[in-house]
């Protein structure tokens, strides 16, 4: 039987596959051979790729800067697959890259695609990894995809929605968190990689967590392309506060009020989730920091933060909540660490919870990534708007 496949598989495989003698045909599909492309086995991961002609692959990502590495090498067999094995990894889902040649390249045979505004990689899901964050057979929300015209950016804009198990048939009203992405995600990052949809399910049919109303709108402006990242705050500053909670208080059952609205985020989204929420104690009770990319001298801070600082007693009244997390071996430990003081010296009521993952991954590289960040939001979730 003839098989069918995809028009990137095609050519990523001719690109790939070896140059056939003067005359011969080659198929570029069933000359492959056959192989497994991430395979589990006694607590090892091997990851393959099929690369004939490539002089050097290396394995990169998030599977391998959590087992204390920048990259690990591969080797190739006389069929010309790269093979790498690495060991000692706790069961999660990770993200991964091969980089062949110098080039980044996606796993040919892996459909879990990553994708970002700064490239797009491979996810795959270890068994064993937590539960917290897997399918369950308990009632499921839903996440829509919305699309709203922003006449701020003068552009289209993707806003993905979570509504609770049971919001379709009920005419009850709900708070509602916005959760913002890193840097390397778009706005389905929390879906996709984060399972923010699985942990609410979860937690919300365990009694944990009230049911809520998740927004993940995109932390990026135009059209994805980088500018300076002062200007992206300021325009998605401006675009959440004028557009985004106006679009979602009129197309959905929301509670009224600063107390039934949270914000939080990771790294990039960290920082605009402090400046944004920090901003507004008219429109958010509720501020929760991921890794927060937020790193200024004290002058700045006070300048940025002017509203907050100027009266503690009253902000203290303002917030329900203010919290920083970070892990101790983050690349944006010092950025916490520095607001922290900043908040503490100015008398604003927060939490910080500076925790050490160095149990669950010996001799990790950097606390910044998704294992950690999904654990954020299943603690996180439980104490919103109680």
């Amino acid at each position: 039987m003839k098989r069918f496949f995809p028009a990137f598989v095609l050519g990523a495989a001719a690109l790939l596959a070896q140059t056939p003698r003067p005359g011969a045909a080659v198929d570029p599909v069933e000359d492959i051979p056959t192989f497994k492309s991430v395979e589990v086995a006694g607590g090892a991961i091997t990851f393959r790729m099929f690369a004939p002609q490539a002089k050097s692959v290396q394995l990169r990502g998030e599977a391998v800067t959590v087992s204390g590495k920048d990259f690990v090498p591969m080797t190739r067999d006389e069929k010309g697959v790269w093979s790498a094995t690495i060991r000692g990894l706790r069961p999660e889902t990770y993200s991964y890259i091969y980089v062949v040649d110098g080039a980044p390249t996606m796993d040919q045979r892996n459909p879990g695609a990553k994708v970002g505004p700064r490239g797009n990689s491979t996810r795959f899901d270890m068994p064993g990894s937590p539960d917290f964050y897997q399918y369950r057979n308990v009632p499921h929300g839903k996440v829509e995809m919305n699309w709203y015209g922003s006449e701020i950016l003068k552009e289209p804009r993707p806003l993905w929605i979570y509504t609770p198990p049971g919001y379709a048939t009920s005419n009850q009203s709900y708070p509602v968190l916005y959760l913002l992405h890193g840097s390397g995600d778009l706005e389905a990052g929390w879906a996709e990689d984060g399972r923010a949809n699985f942990i609410l399910d979860n937690l919300i049919a365990d009694g944990k967590a009230l049911p809520m109303i998740v927004v993940l709108p995109r932390g990026h402006v135009i059209a994805d392309r980088q500018i300076d990242r002062e200007k992206n705050n300021e325009l998605l500053e401006e675009v959440l506060i004028r557009e985004i909670i106006p679009y979602v208080d009129s197309h959905y059952r929301v509670r009224a009020g600063s107390a039934n609205r949270a914000i939080a985020g990771l790294s990039m989204g960290g920082g605009q989730t402090l400046r944004f929420g920090l901003h507004h104690p008219d429109r958010f009770a509720w501020v929760v920091g991921f890794s927060s990319a937020i790193r200024y001298p004290d002058e700045t801070y006070r300048t940025m933060f002017a509203n907050l600082v100027a009266d503690p007693a009253k902000t203290n009244k303002q917030f329900k909540l203010i919290m920083l997390r970070c892990g101790t071996k983050d690349h944006l430990l010092d950025a916490s660490d520095a607001f922290d003081r900043f908040l503490t010296a100015n008398k604003v009521r927060h939490e910080y919870k500076r925790t050490d993952y160095e149990s669950m991954w010996p001799g990790r590289r950097d606390d910044h990534t998704w294992p950690i960040w999904r654990m954020d939001l299943r603690d996180v979730a439980q104490v919103l708007f109680r």
